[in-house]
């Protein structure tokens, strides 16, 4: 299974000076986790769907899956600036509600995700662990 490619992680940005070397290595990490994951939701029977804005899984219109620096969504180097961070396009909150029922399987792959109370519509995945250590958190 092919959830995520790197091209479609840096999207419109693939070419973007901040799309630098170790940004593109976190990234591949990042994707490489985020395959392992789904492929466990996959067996339970979790559907990742395409978005028909990005053509990907990628949530959103254009900032769902990397953001320049200069981007107006986030933080300086926030971890979508950073390589380290993925929204996946959930418009029935299908991947959410897997997630929440399975931080066990999230920490076995490295993932942390924002907590599905505030991403309706999306579920935000991420490597970098937050500063609360939890799997699932606040943002």
């Amino acid at each position: 299974m092919t959830l995520l490619t790197l091209d479609q992680y840096f999207g419109p940005w693939r070419n973007h000076p901040d799309a630098t070397k170790p940004r593109r290595d976190n990234a591949l990490h990042l994707i490489a986790a985020a395959e392992k994951l789904a492929a466990l939701a996959v067996a339970d029977g979790v559907v990742f769907r395409l978005n028909p804005k990005t053509g990907s899984v990628v949530s959103g219109q254009q900032f769902g899956g990397f953001r320049p620096q200069s981007c107006c969504e986030g933080a300086p180097n926030s971890s979508h600036k950073e390589g380290l961070a993925v929204d996946l396009y959930d418009p029935i909150g299908m991947i959410d509600d897997w997630c929440s029922r399975n931080l066990d399987k999230l920490a076995t792959c490295g993932i942390y995700i924002e907590h599905w109370t505030v991403t309706a519509g999306w579920s935000h995945w991420t490597t970098r662990a937050p500063k609360s250590g939890r799997r699932a958190f606040y943002p």
